[in-house]
């Protein structure tokens, strides 16, 4: 018996069964926050190669802007809509300028976070604000906002991005509120993905170390407070990593559009790292 989908022979005739690209996302609207930058820009450009619609959110109005005019350029419809995900009446507005747009999301990747070095003794409340607010309540308020419209038309992909910390035995010392965050993170996919089943999957991508503008910034930090040159502490990071180099914010781009594709229909509730082979180098001997 063979599948249907990969073709079939039949007795006196050859019949050809059109294969579905199974990254073929055309007539899909993806919305993807913090898309100014980094991971969330490859993300929305990688979804609009795959054929989506892609409603570009980020803080910065301009940042926002300019990855929309990319999108466009790609051939795919496109909207800037800057807002602040940490805030319920920025959602709204957000949600309501994507409906005046005539634009029902499918596939909602919770990108937007930020990321400090600081030891808890040393952290401020509004340093655990602000990681906390971004990435754990902002992906709640956005679920909350976009998650029943997918359920009523009974099609959606969710992709928030936790991280190789949100594991056991992973987090990292001098990011306790970036660790706390991101386990929220996971922890609120676990129970998204119950709740919305069986229309909706939701899934989380956790990535390592991957050569971003955020990442650049941390490498900074912990080479200040440890009086070392940036170039040694990024060496540091690499060496232990199993495949030997950082990822590129396609890398985790890749993993977002597999979770959203026909592909991984069936996968739900899952944290996909994809952090080049950490923590298995990982000697936890940085002060």
């Amino acid at each position: 018996m063979h599948n249907a989908t990969l073709g079939s022979v039949e007795t006196g005739e050859t019949r050809q069964q059109a294969v579905p690209a199974p990254f073929d996302l055309r007539g899909r609207v993806a919305l993807v926050t913090g898309a100014g930058r980094g991971i969330g820009r490859a993300t929305a450009l990688l979804l609009a190669r795959c054929g989506a619609a892609v409603v570009v959110n980020d803080l910065v109005e301009g940042a926002a802007e300019r990855v929309a005019a990319e999108v466009a350029g790609l051939g795919r419809t496109s909207l800037a809509a800057p807002a602040d995900v940490s805030r319920p009446e920025s959602v709204e507005a957000l949600y309501g300028a994507v409906s005046a747009a005539h634009l029902d999301v499918d596939l909602l990747v919770n990108n937007a976070g930020i990321s400090a070095y600081r030891p808890i003794l040393e952290c401020t409340e509004d340093d655990w604000d602000r990681h906390v607010d971004i990435m754990a309540k902002g992906t709640f308020l956005m679920i909350r906002a976009f998650a029943p419209g997918m359920v009523a038309r009974r099609f959606g992909r969710i992709v928030n991005l936790g991280s190789y910390v949100a594991q056991g035995n992973c987090a990292t010392k001098n990011f306790g509120p970036y660790c706390a965050a991101k386990y929220a993170v996971v922890g609120l996919t676990e129970v998204a993905a119950q709740e919305l089943a069986p229309y909706v999957t939701v899934n989380a991508v956790g990535p390592g170390d991957v050569a971003t503008e955020m990442m650049e910034h941390e490498w900074q930090q912990e080479a200040d407070r440890r009086g070392l040159d940036v170039a040694t502490v990024r060496e540091e990071y690499r060496q232990r990593l199993l495949l030997g180099d950082f990822q590129r914010p396609d890398d985790i781009a890749g993993a977002i559009a597999f979770l959203c594709s026909p592909l991984a229909s069936q996968i739900t509730a899952s944290h996909l790292i994809i952090s080049g082979g950490l923590p298995y180098r990982f000697a936890g001997t940085h002060s």
